[in-house]
């Protein structure tokens, strides 16, 4: 094998190994009460939602009305109507992040022999240090009693605030795809 596949191969397996650890960065789950009959509600009404960040691109009154807009339009898209009064479901969200930085190394990866070429060892790296921002969306359904009924978290990495802020109304979209949920 010739040093340009060689190197060409093992740009190829990098960059698999880093999109397979960014791919498993997001996550979204749901919990809600098994005893509520989710097909009977036809109304919401949406709450202000809370926002804990010190990114002025996430702590502002159009990123609120982009979430706002996210949440209305996938409700409104699964046949519910919002109203004013008299709600079926109340529904809000609270979003925080933080910075994180954490050391990161990677382990040598080795390429096996194969037919009429031997194989070889990618050499590790390491250790470097990784910057990104976590946040965490969490959208609350409230029945008429101001019980919780139905919660969705989503947690995302991103490399930067501006990238979390942009990506966050599709991680709301996300979680409601989920709603009303299949009884367990």
């Amino acid at each position: 094998m010739t040093l340009l596949r060689r190197l060409v191969l093992a740009g190829l397996v990098l960059a698999a190994t880093l999109a397979s650890g960014a791919a498993l960065a997001d996550s979204g789950t749901i919990d809600f009460e098994s005893s509520v009959d989710f097909k009977a509600i036809r109304t919401f009404a949406l709450r202000e939602g809370s926002i804990r960040s010190l990114k002025p691109e996430v702590d502002n009154r159009l990123f609120r009305q982009r979430m706002n807009d996210s949440i209305r339009a996938v409700l409104a898209k699964k046949g519910l109507k919002e109203v004013a009064t008299q709600p079926d479901v109340v529904v809000t969200f609270h979003f925080s992040d933080a910075d994180v930085s954490q050391v990161d190394r990677l382990p040598a990866t080795r390429i096996p022999d194969a037919p009429g070429m031997r194989g070889f060892v990618i050499p590790g790296s390491g250790p470097r240090q990784v910057l990104y921002t976590e946040g965490s969306l969490v959208i609350d359904m409230y029945d008429a009693s101001d019980t919780l009924i139905w919660r969705g978290t989503y947690r995302d990495r991103e490399q930067s605030g501006p990238r979390l802020s942009r990506n966050l109304s599709e991680d709301a979209r996300r979680l409601l795809s989920r709603f009303p949920p299949r009884k367990r």
